[in-house]
């Protein structure tokens, strides 16, 4: 497929851009603790200029020293000292052919530093669990409000005195002007509180105090939130009334997105989200003014990138965590080569889970190099050796391309279709992104020509002319030790897919309410007819050591989806078409999934290999049992060693 409209010139008031392609603002947290910027933040936006896109947006950058700094690691350009990095910064974007942007930020209640001060529009937080620091904003006065309103208008000219093309003002995500303009969290009684326009009239005084430090013509875009999702929040009707006043204070691009941290779903939609979540309210804004409008959020691949740019509705397109995990997104999508995208699977591990969310720099779940770009690569191995991998699953398809990419030969084992614990997600709309990962992964194999063995891997086959071996074996799925009988369906969640016929209409009990029950229980509600009820011996749902983002909301898309839920019910037995409980009572089903999760692999073919003498490795869930993070990690950095 050709992506000719995504890869046209497009124009921002006087700035050509060389396609229709941005990098959204995503944070690394990769600065200095005094916000400038270091050398991992260079390698990380050169990167992302040498793969392609049309615009580099840098991400978002604190504007004064008292309240406005959001995060660890977060660039600033609230004085002097910070210039001459960001300078540094704007050059290597540029120097790529890309043009360089950079997005200006007050956090607002979102100061996740978790120290005073925490100024906003009013007093009002979010829940304790989310927000555990025990400091409570305080509101602005307006002298305060006054000097933020100087604060962004000054950061803004250090922004064009350092050379970048543009400047954004962020609007949205529920950061401080989100905090203005929204009613669920602005109470104020005075000018800056009440009608739209009062709520409004920060983002206008702070457009104008921007338009009054940079030179005529040098582009301002505003990024906001089409809304926040909340029932007493932002409507689309007061964005669109917005974006036409923003138009006419002389904002030259309006960059359109959603939600904020308190529905995270929105902002950083999970793999459980519809992909383009929030295109229904960037077509509105589009409607009503004349200017440019850029498209964010979940647009993941080059097909729905050109779809967007082709049909007229949006601009451009706004890509976050897609070029997070393949820098190489848009160089890849021009010329043709969608399959050797190494897709985002919108997992929020890497990046939030394990990332940010532990003061660390983002990562990512697919791309290993996220955030050290240029400092493991590969490389070329001294000694080709041929290399034995078993298992074709995600942690071996990785280790077997990253192996043969090294200079080795490689033989890959695998009794079944190729895929592993990833082909569950085949045909499942609510998993089209580990789909999506599965289809890349095979492809890399298959386009290296990798010899592939329809066979399971064993010592002595494995010990036949080998020099060294990758095990990749994954871990079982754990069994369900009570009675099973007379029940027509009683399936595995991997073999969901393979009976979605069988399966419609049915009264499908999912027993086990950990991770796997419950992406199970989405997948079974997709098919037509199904009734679905999850028995969970707990009391809640999904473990406290999985992504805490699945935690928070695939909840509620059960609930939406229609899937029932029964907690405190412990499964004894799976008999007479139902599931009988611990308590006496029992459940009717048709077909009953067991989801009990996985359990260590317990296999002794590691220990036989080395006592044979073999070099031997074991990666993914052969060596611990993990999510798909430590499935590609483990396999690129034990490839990286043979």
């Amino acid at each position: 497929m050709a992506f000719d409209q995504l890869f046209q010139p497009g124009t921002i008031g006087s700035l050509k851009i060389p396609n229709r392609v941005i990098k959204s603002p995503n944070t690394t947290a990769t600065c200095n603790p005094d916000g400038t910027v270091s050398q991992r933040t260079v390698n990380h936006y050169r990167a992302l200029g040498e793969g392609g896109c049309g615009l580099v947006m840098v991400e978002y950058t604190y504007v004064d020293d008292d309240a406005s700094q959001s995060i660890h690691g977060q660039p600033g350009a609230s004085n002097q000292t910070h210039v001459s990095g960001l300078g540094w910064l704007a050059d290597e974007i540029r120097a790529t052919g890309a043009r360089a942007g950079l997005q200006l930020v007050h956090s607002g209640r979102q100061r996740f530093l978790g120290t005073a001060p925490m100024k906003s529009a009013s007093a009002s937080s979010w829940n304790v669990a989310e927000m555990p620091f025990g400091v409570t904003p305080t509101p602005l006065t307006t002298d305060e409000i006054a000097q933020v309103v100087r604060s962004f208008g000054e950061a803004a000219a250090r922004v064009h005195g350092a050379g970048f093309d543009l400047v954004e003002i962020h609007a949205g995500h529920g950061y401080m002007i989100t905090n203005f303009l929204s009613p669920h969290t602005n109470d104020r009684t005075d000018q800056y509180g009440g009608s739209a326009q009062n709520r409004a009239r920060v983002l206008l005084e702070i457009v104008d105090s921007v338009r009054a430090h940079v030179p005529a013509g040098f582009p301002v875009s505003v990024r906001l939130s089409v809304t926040d999702y909340e029932a007493d929040g932002i409507d689309i009707e007061e964005t669109v009334a917005l974006c036409r006043m923003l138009q006419e204070h002389g904002v030259d691009v309006i960059h359109a997105s959603g939600g904020h941290h308190a529905l995270m779903e929105y902002e950083v939609s999970g793999w459980f989200m519809p992909r383009q979540p929030h295109r229904w309210g960037w077509e509105k804004i589009k409607e009503a003014v004349s200017i440019p409008v850029i498209g964010s959020g979940s647009l993941v691949t080059p097909e729905i990138a050109e779809e967007i740019v082709t049909s007229g509705s949006a601009d451009f397109v706004s890509l976050g965590r897609a070029m997070i995990a393949d820098p190489q997104w848009a160089n890849k999508a021009r010329t043709g080569r969608q399959l050797e995208i190494v897709p985002c699977i919108r997992c929020n591990d890497g990046c939030l889970d394990r990332g940010l969310d532990l003061k660390r720099a983002t990562g990512c779940t697919v791309n290993p190099q996220m955030g050290e770009e240029g400092r493991f690569p590969l490389g070329t191995a001294a000694t080709p050796k041929r290399v034995a991998v078993a298992g074709g699953g995600p942690a071996g398809l990785r280790a077997a391309a990253a192996l043969h990419d090294r200079g080795h030969t490689v033989v890959l084992f695998d009794p079944g279709e190729l895929g592993g614990a990833l082909n569950h997600a085949v045909g499942s709309t609510v998993k089209q992104d580990l789909a999506g990962l599965r289809a890349h992964l095979v492809h890399e194999v298959e386009r290296r020509g990798i010899e592939v063995r329809a066979v399971a891997a064993g010592l002595a086959s494995l010990s036949d002319g080998f020099d060294h071996v990758v095990l990749a074996t994954g871990a079982p799925q754990r069994t369900f030790d009570k009675p099973v009988s007379d029940v027509p369906l009683v399936l595995g969640p991997g073999e969901i897919s393979a009976h979605r016929a069988e399966l419609e209409g049915l009264r499908v009990v999912v027993v086990g309410g950990g991770f796997q029950g419950c992406e199970s229980s989405l997948r079974l509600a997709e098919i037509p007819g199904t009734e679905v009820t999850v028995l969970e011996r707990g009391t809640e749902l999904i473990r406290g050591d999985e992504v805490k983002y699945d935690r928070m909301s695939v909840p509620g898309r059960m609930a939406l989806a229609g899937v029932g839920v029964r907690l405190g019910s412990e499964a004894v037995a799976v008999e007479d078409k139902e599931v009988r409980l611990a308590d006496g009572a029992s459940v009717p089903a048709d077909a009953v999934v067991l989801a009990l999760g996985r359990e260590p692999s317990g296999s002794t073919l590691e220990s036989e290999l080395e006592h044979a003498g073999v070099p031997v490795v074991s990666i993914g869930s052969a060596a611990k049992h993990g999510r798909v993070l430590d499935a590609l990690h483990s396999a690129y950095f034990a490839a990286r060693l043979v």
